[in-house]
């Protein structure tokens, strides 16, 4: 027994290398902290990487559960005072940044599926005209590419509050228009100005119009439950009576729509346009059965169909409820609605409601998505934080993306949040850090890399044997696909960004690393990189991987030779680790795992930053480590 202390002395360094630098320098996400909560780490905060000329957010969670680890993919768009760079962002099961582009104020980023592929779909564009927008919708397929962007018909704008593909591949939008009308039935003038509430439904490959449907021929302006006020006197101050937030088109082919300010639903003919029923409001077509907890939603959001079939007249509809005063509620607290409506007894039932364990109230925006699997996750617009339930309202997960002092502030929100499956195959190849004897290596929106794995080329290779002027050119051309790399460690992918630990000597002169997926096939690489270990010991050297390859596909990819090259490595990997972990625990009847730990020194890492990006920063304060999350999941893993 005298020689195992000498054997793993002697084995866990080699070990070490291969197994143990998997820290992933993306910050945890923080767990019911106070500090956070309070404003204390910045209005948005949010963690930079060193790899990627992105930022991140670092999340709150309040309540958490491993039930919420489902494997789908968090959709989202903050935006708001304190957020610098709005776009569609793309968060995993984890809480880590899976993909973020920089666009206009984004909203309303989602999942849907057109002609059997999965789209990310968003809205992009100018939001500063009183409650409404003029912008564009993005369709970007699971490469990033954007594939489709749809205008609005007839010389309108888009608006942003509402973008869906229908089952019949179309796609459904909200649009807003200056109308004069006669207000005198509101005490207005008679040539006064209103914001018409429409919607349209389009070709998504040609933006042809399909159909359109105007607020101001089927409702009454007396309708509103908003006051008029001033508005409506000149064309430059509409009266926005009406508001409407969400289209919904069922397989009957007709409309459910919600309209903010007349706190009602409406369902509308999708041959002639008139309103078959309301639901809420003014003019309730509805008997409540559940003494107004059904019929009493204002300033909704997101009013859903949840059962599509016609086997009876019952229906369900699902909808975010913004200042909900339902029994038992503390007032203007927002809910999830499940509402059950008859369409023969015209009678509506609460089904089941969706309350957040820390009352939030949001004055503005929400969503409310019922998964596969009958959860529930309630987006809360306003408050930038989204809960997920189950389906009988028990909460899951309650996660802030920004500070809770700062809720009811505008400061970071977002129109909706989502939960959809997404797989992220994008175009572009791997970007690389190098510090020391340290490499970082992310890849924007790439969802299927499970492994790193780097490879290193001995030097001396000479190419076709020709030292002339065009072999030279050619030579740096073709120089990574003439080397033979050899498998050196291979470090499971981890958040965003991952540590990849490099040779300390100088054996090589050329790293890569290459990105595999689950089964072990490449899905791109990096660069071949110049490794000098003394030079990187004072500079960092940034390979960006943001360029599409000419050939249209992903990263270059090892050929044969490398790839049993890797095969050989993890195999050798796996089965010495697993070796030196077993000796050392028979021997010392303790585990290594303490061993491994984080190096906490970033100093040596200094990205070269733009102006732009580093006063980006100005204001954020130090973000420090917090309460982490990962403790209070340990136990119910455990369970």
């Amino acid at each position: 027994m005298a020689t195992l202390p000498l054997l793993c002395i002697l084995v866990y360094p080699l070990f070490l290398l291969c197994t143990s630098a998997t820290a992933s320098p993306d910050q945890e996400p923080r767990f019911r902290s106070e500090k956070y909560a309070k404003g204390f780490e910045g209005p948005y905060p949010l963690q930079r990487y060193r790899s990627a000329d992105v930022s991140g957010p670092i999340l709150n969670y309040w309540h958490r559960s491993v039930a919420c680890e489902d494997g789908l993919y968090t959709i989202l768009a903050p935006r708001g005072d304190s957020v610098r760079q709005s776009g569609p962002m793309i968060v995993d099961q984890q809480g880590h940044l899976v993909w973020f582009k920089k666009y206009q104020t984004t909203y309303n980023a989602n999942v849907h599926k057109y002609k059997g592929e999965r789209y990310l779909t968003f809205w992009a564009g100018d939001d500063s005209i009183r409650g409404h927008g003029a912008g564009s919708y993005y369709m970007l397929n699971s490469h990033y590419e954007e594939v489709y962007k749809i205008q609005g018909a007839n010389g309108l704008s888009g608006d942003f509050h509402e973008f869906q593909i229908t089952r019949d591949d179309t796609a459904l939008f909200a649009v807003y228009e200056v109308l004069q009308i006669d207000l005198r039935e509101v005490n207005g003038p008679e040539k006064g100005w209103i914001y018409d509430g429409l919607f349209q439904e389009v070709d998504v490959e040609t933006n042809e119009l399909l159909f359109q449907w105007r607020a101001s021929e089927h409702f009454s302006l007396q309708e509103a439950e908003r006051d008029r006020e001033a508005d409506g006197e000149t064309e430059d101050n509409p009266w926005d009576f009406f508001h409407i937030n969400s289209i919904d088109k069922d397989w009957r082919g007709n409309y459910l729509i919600s309209a903010r300010y007349t706190n009602s639903l409406a369902y509308i003919d999708g041959r002639t346009g008139d309103i078959i029923w309301k639901l809420g409001g003014k003019q309730n077509s509805f008997t409540d059965l559940s003494h107004g907890g059904a019929t009493n939603i204002s300033w909704q959001h997101h009013a859903r169909f949840q059962v599509r079939t016609d086997t009876n007249a019952t229906r369900m509809i699902s909808v975010f409820d913004n200042t909900s005063r339902g029994e038992g509620a503390p007032e203007h607290t927002s809910r999830g609605l499940l509402i059950e409506i008859n369409e023969e007894t015209m009678t509506a039932a609460v089904v089941q409601e969706y309350w957040n364990p820390t009352p939030i109230s949001s004055q503005s925006q929400g969503s409310m998505q019922v998964l596969e699997n009958g959860d529930v996750v309630l987006g809360y617009g306003y408050s930038a934080a989204w809960t997920q339930f189950t389906a009988d309202g028990e909460p899951l997960c309650e996660v802030h993306f920004g500070p809770r002092i700062e809720f009811h502030g505008g400061q970071i929100v977002s129109y909706r949040v989502f939960k959809q499956e997404w797989v992220g195959l994008p175009l572009t190849s791997p970007s690389v850090a190098l510090s020391g004897t340290q490499a970082a290596v992310s890849w924007n929106g790439a969802t299927e890399v499970v492994t790193w794995v780097l490879q290193g080329a001995l030097p001396g290779v000479k190419v076709n044997g020709d030292d002339s002027a065009v072999a030279i050119r050619q030579r740096a051309d073709d120089e990574e696909h003439d080397l033979e790399f050899e498998f050196i460690t291979a470090i499971p992918k981890s958040g965003f960004e991952t540590i990849v630990p490099l040779p300390a000597d100088r054996l090589y002169s050329k790293l890569r690393i290459i990105a595999l997926d689950k089964k072990g096939i490449s899905l791109g690489a990096t660069k071949a990189l110049n490794w000098e270990p003394e030079e990187m010991k004072t500079q960092v050297a940034v390979y960006s991987g943001q360029e599409p390859h000419d050939d249209g596909k992903t990263g270059a990819a090892p050929d044969a030779t490398s790839s049993w090259t890797i095969g050989i490595g993890l195999i050798t990997v796996s089965i010495l680790g697993f070796c030196v972990w077993l000796v050392c625990k028979i021997a010392y009847g303790r585990s290594l795992k303490g061993l491994f730990t984080r190096d906490k020194d970033d100093q040596a890492w200094q990205r070269v930053s733009t102006g732009e990006e580093l006063e980006e920063l100005d204001g954020f304060g130090d973000i420090e480590s917090g309460d982490h999350a990962s403790d209070s999941l340990l136990k119910q893993r455990e369970e």
